[in-house]
């Protein structure tokens, strides 16, 4: 059994996605037939780097589309996007039709379309596995064999019978409350200050790290550490943060290899987003034995299990939260944690059922189409409902 992992945004960018992709590879890759195909960093025998435009490739700075000024930036974000998976899938197609692979493994929706399309051109049929890690509406599913679903309330949503619950997962040999960390010291936090954290992209529209920042400003003393990304917002959130907190406010763009530092500095986990597909930062988080403030989603309450669940878009309401959860409380959630992390998102653990989905769907039997007068009209009906979707959503614009 040959897999193949394909994760474009690896080696460019550096989110939870990516975090997936790699901590997936080194969970496997001594016990099954890996490779791991990405958009960046080093080569070696089982890691192939797969020549790509990155979306953040400067090349790629002056974007020109017709739409709105008003949703330009997120269209230019999407069309760099695009262009990542595009050029990434077809630079990819040669070592996989060469590599022999039983199972291809997509983490972006554009790449599995892409090759997907060309599965015509493989000696032995590969089935492929697309991973919603963004939690895509089973209509707008790329064309794939098999969905790996990482929560059981997306799975509940997924109406395509293709699909499957399989979590994230953390490596709690990494992520765990015994490590010894000096970041306090370091960043000159006083060892008895109550220090919040936040791990993702420095940005507004999704994180909402400028909501973190003035809810944590109103607790007097607090300190809050961000940890995440770059991006077009962090300037300007970083001016808020420096305005409203001074010195008690820490940005770090640190590597994923670095974060259980940061998290060991803390007494507890925020994040401001109104949702989460997964989000991996909050078993990082609870493995490390921290305390979960989050929005009150179904998602979020399926996955964390036992944290404080706030209404995320109520001024006050994380401030109060932070304010009225005393240490015991904190505590305890911390150790409830810890447990559920074991049970169900250690890496070690999870091994196994990977490996025997992988198993599962190398065992299985495609059948590539063939031609008959149905599928013809189905095909040029689907066609005209697609075009029609396009002009209908360009009216919009």
């Amino acid at each position: 059994m040959k897999i193949a992992l394909l994760c474009s945004g690896l080696g460019n960018i550096n989110r939870g996605h990516e975090t997936f992709a790699r901590d997936l590879f080194e969970l496997l890759k001594d016990t099954v037939d890996i490779t791991l195909l990405k958009g960046g960093g080093d080569t070696t025998p089982r890691e192939l780097v797969i020549e790509n435009i990155p979306r953040n490739a400067a090349t790629l700075r002056h974007i020109h589309l017709p739409v709105s000024p008003k949703w330009m930036t997120a269209a230019q974000e999407q069309e760099r996007l695009r262009i990542e998976t595009a050029t990434f899938a077809h630079s990819a197609l040669r070592p996989l039709l060469e590599g022999g692979f039983d199972v291809i493994h997509c983490l972006e929706q554009e790449v599995c379309n892409q090759l997907y399309a060309f599965r015509h051109l493989f000696e032995n049929t590969p089935k492929f596995l697309f991973s919603n890690g963004g939690a895509i509406p089973s209509a707008d599913l790329p064309a794939c064999d098999f969905v790996q679903e990482h929560t059981e309330y997306n799975l509940k949503k997924n109406t395509s019978g293709k699909a499957f619950y399989l979590p994230h997962g953390v490596d709690t040999t990494r992520f765990h409350p015994g490590i010894h960390s000096d970041f306090r010291r370091r960043h000159a936090i006083p060892e008895d200050a109550f220090v919040v954290i936040s791990v993702g992209t420095i940005c507004y529209w999704h994180k909402r790290m400028d909501y973190v920042i003035r809810e944590v400003a109103a607790i007097e003393r607090a300190y809050l550490i961000i940890a995440g990304q770059e991006c077009a917002d962090t300037d300007a959130i970083r001016a808020l943060g420096h305005q409203l907190m001074g010195q008690r406010i820490i940005f770090a763009n640190l590597p994923h290899e670095e974060l259980p530092q940061a998290y060991a500095a803390a007494n507890a986990f925020t994040l401001g987003s109104l949702f989460e597909t997964f989000g991996i930062v909050y078993i990082e988080a609870m493995a490390m034995g921290l305390p979960v403030f989050c929005t009150n989603h179904p998602n979020q309450r399926n996955i964390v299990g036992n944290g404080i669940f706030i209404d995320m878009t109520v001024p006050g309401a994380l401030t109060s939260a932070l304010k009225n959860v005393g240490e015991s409380e904190r505590s305890e959630l911390g150790r409830l944690g810890m447990r559920r992390v074991a049970d169900i998102y250690d890496m070690a653990r999870l091994r196994e059922r990977y490996v025997e989905h992988y198993k599962r769907m190398a065992r299985s039997t495609v059948n590539l189409p063939r031609h008959t007068l149905g599928r013809k009209m189905l095909d040029n009906a689907r066609n005209i409902a697609r075009k029609l979707a396009r002009q209908t959503r360009q009216s919009f614009l």
